[in-house]
Formats: structure tokens, C-alpha cells, sequence
């Protein structure tokens, strides 16, 4: 993949935008009308909505794929199946975060022009050829980075800014357990633990995993867990509490990690691969595997926090879409103080536009590293 400059010219006087020939008429998307599976993504096309106001109209070039994305298709993202409940046409086109180049733009943009190259973050619908979105979500890609690096920077980072920072309260010398550490969320969190000053322990569920860790973050400590809960609370308790503890995995492995939290620490929590998502079958089957896990789903008794003055949180990033002078906040606070600039993020895989569903159940897997990254060939 080409490597190119972001543009570094004066934000324009007055809004500038495409002529209308310089669109294209259509746009190709992947969408389900139906929740349950990734078999059920179709690729459609429609019209390309033209930019309102303080909006802009990106060529998609690349696509990060997330873990809230196999949520949404499973049926089991509840701000997914209210979108699909209430959207217009009755289908969800999921996705997050893109990069790709400004086509056009509405009145009132003045820091983007149509050449820009850029990544966004969006609520849903990022699985297109095309995106209309709010400038104020989108960035200038940083000089020499790929659109594949673009796109796998904007949801991890703020995941990882606002779970650790924000919430977990993560500051120089503090030291932080991050679970799913080589994948797309661990990695940033990582990244943000070395600008901040933490000490980190990244947890992977292989030593192949842990060997990637060692390579990209020297000053991190690797866990590889044990697939049992029990043994993995034993592999905690010989450690250091932390004040810390970055917790996605769920399940069995939610109390070892609140155990180890220390006096005064903060579990985050954000997700629940391995409770709800580590299945590759769906339809009823799916629904079989999945109710014995709700109901060992873990709990917390909140008598037992205060003696031990720990604190648990929870948090969803679409919620920050609600509030956008906070989503516009901690996305440049990331990049900044966070340090997730200072180089690209880890790119595991990348696949073709046509190969999106394929990408989507390697990610289920769990056997990637880094970033799984869809690219899109303009014509």
C-alpha cells in the first residue's frame, strides 16, 4: 500500500467544496436487515448523500474492524439493534472508524479541503465507499502514515484514552494490567502507558502474542494466561497489585482480574470477548452457547468493594457520540498527552473490500494481532 504526505496548507478562508461531478453518484455498502450472523451482511448500493452543514464527504479507503462490530451483527450490541430498530431503511451498515480522501465539503468546514487525506470515527456505517460526517470527527492522517494506519488508530485510542485515563484514572507510576494486549485496544492502551509513565502488564492468551508484545513495547511485562480462570487468579496473585486493571475478556476471568485490583484501584470494563464472543457458530446454536454464559455471567457485591476500597466501571464509546465536546476532547487529548501519534498502530491483517465478512470472523477468532484493516480500491 502507497504511503502518503497529509497536506499541510492554511485552513481555507471560506468554505470550499466539490463540484458535484467530482462525487461519485453511488456508493457500495455492507449492511444487514437482519441481526444475528455474519452470513447475513449483504453489499448494496445507493445514492451518496451530499455534505449539510460543518459535514464532509470522505472516499473511504480503509476500514478498521472492531470488536463492537461482530456485537452489532450478532444481535448482541443493544445501541445496534435500537439503530436498526429506528433507521429509515430498516438495515444496519456497521462500522466505526475509516480513512480515506476529502471529496467534498458543506458550508461552514474550514479546516478540510477536498484532497485531504483523513480518519474518522462515525456511529455505525463506516462499512461504505463513502461517508458523510461531522468535521469535527475527523483528522488530518499524520505525514507518512498508510489509510490502513489511519483507520486503526481513532476507536482503540479512545477506547483505551477514556477506559484507562479518563475512568481508570492511569497517571505516571501507576501500574496498569491490560487484558487482550496485542490486540487492536491493548496496543493503544500500551502506547498510552509508555507516554503517560505507567507500568504496564500486558495479558495475551499466547506466546506467540507475547513475543509480539516484547518486540513493540520493550518496557511492558507479557502474561500469557491460563485458559483457566482459576490458575490465571493464581498468575495475578504473584504480582504486585495494580491500580489499574483494563478488563475485556469477561466471564471467569472478571473476578481475577477485580481481585488484583489494589487498594484504592479501578476495574474498566468494556467488553466481554471471551463471555459472548469467542463462538464461531451462530443461528440457534449461537443462542444455546450463549445462555449458559449469561447465566454464569459474573456479579458484583458491592459490600465487598468497600472494604477493599476498589471501584468497578463500565463504559460503552458509542455513549461519547452523545456527547461530542467530550468526544472531541479526549480525541485530541489521546493523540496528544496519549502519544498515539508518535507512530502507527500494529497492522495484523488486511483484507479486500470483497473479503469484509471473511475479515470480520477472522477478528471473532481472536487469533490476530495488531489491527484488522479492510481497504477499499477507489476507482
Amino acid at each position: 500500500m502507497k504511503r502518503g504526505s497529509s497536506r499541510s496548507a492554511a485552513a481555507p478562508k471560506r468554505p470550499r467544496s466539490t463540484p458535484a461531478s467530482r462525487l461519485p453518484a453511488t456508493r457500495r455498502s455492507w449492511q444487514a436487515t437482519k441481526l444475528g450472523s455474519i452470513a447475513g451482511l449483504e453489499e448494496v448500493e445507493s445514492a451518496v448523500p451530499a455534505p449539510g452543514e460543518g459535514e464532509v464527504v470522505v472516499g473511504v479507503t480503509a476500514i478498521g474492524l472492531n470488536y463492537a462490530d461482530v456485537f452489532c451483527v450478532l444481535g448482541l450490541y443493544e445501541a445496534a439493534n435500537k439503530h436498526l430498530k429506528e433507521a429509515g431503511d430498516g438495515a444496519l451498515c456497521p462500522g466505526l472508524e475509516f480513512a480515506g480522501e476529502v471529496l467534498a465539503v458543506g458550508p461552514q468546514v474550514s479546516t478540510l479541503a477536498p484532497g485531504d487525506r483523513v480518519f474518522g470515527f462515525t456511529r455505525f456505517g463506516a462499512y461504505r465507499t463513502a461517508v458523510v460526517q461531522s468535521e469535527q470527527l475527523l483528522r488530518k492522517l499524520p505525514e507518512g502514515w498508510t489509510d490502513a494506519e489511519g483507520a486503526a488508530l481513532l476507536v482503540q485510542g479512545l477506547t483505551a484514552w477514556h477506559g484507562m485515563v479518563e475512568l481508570g484514572g492511569a497517571r505516571e507510576g501507576s501500574r496498569v494490567l491490560v487484558h487482550a494486549a496485542a490486540g487492536g485496544t491493548g496496543c493503544a492502551a500500551l502506547q498510552i502507558c509508555a507516554s503517560l509513565g505507567c507500568d504496564a502488564v500486558g495479558v495475551v492468551s499466547s506466546e506467540a502474542k507475547a513475543a509480539f508484545l516484547r518486540e513493540r513495547f520493550p518496557r511492558c511485562e507479557p502474561l500469557v494466561r491460563s485458559a483457566e480462570p482459576k490458575a490465571y487468579s493464581a498468575q495475578l496473585a504473584a504480582r504486585p497489585a495494580f491500580d489499574v486493571v483494563v478488563e475485556s475478556l469477561g466471564g471467569g476471568f472478571f473476578h481475577a482480574g477485580l481481585d488484583a485490583v489494589a487498594p484504592g484501584g479501578r476495574l474498566v470494563t468494556f467488553g466481554f470477548s471471551q463471555q459472548y464472543g469467542g463462538s464461531s457458530v451462530d443461528g440457534i446454536w449461537k443462542w444455546l452457547k450463549l445462555v449458559p454464559a449469561y447465566l454464569r455471567r459474573p456479579m458484583v457485591d458491592p459490600g465487598k468493594l468497600v472494604p477493599k476500597n476498589r471501584s468497578v466501571m463500565g463504559f460503552n464509546l458509542i455513549w461519547l457520540t452523545e456527547r461530542r465536546d467530550m468526544l472531541v476532547a479526549e480525541l485530541d487529548a489521546m493523540c496528544g498527552r496519549g502519544g498515539l501519534q508518535a507512530r502507527p498502530p500494529a497492522i495484523g491483517r488486511e483484507y479486500d473490500w470483497a473479503e469484509l465478512p471473511a475479515a470480520l470472523a477472522y477478528l471473532r477468532s481472536g487469533a490476530h494481532t495488531g489491527k484488522v484493516v479492510v481497504t477499499v480500491q477507489r476507482p
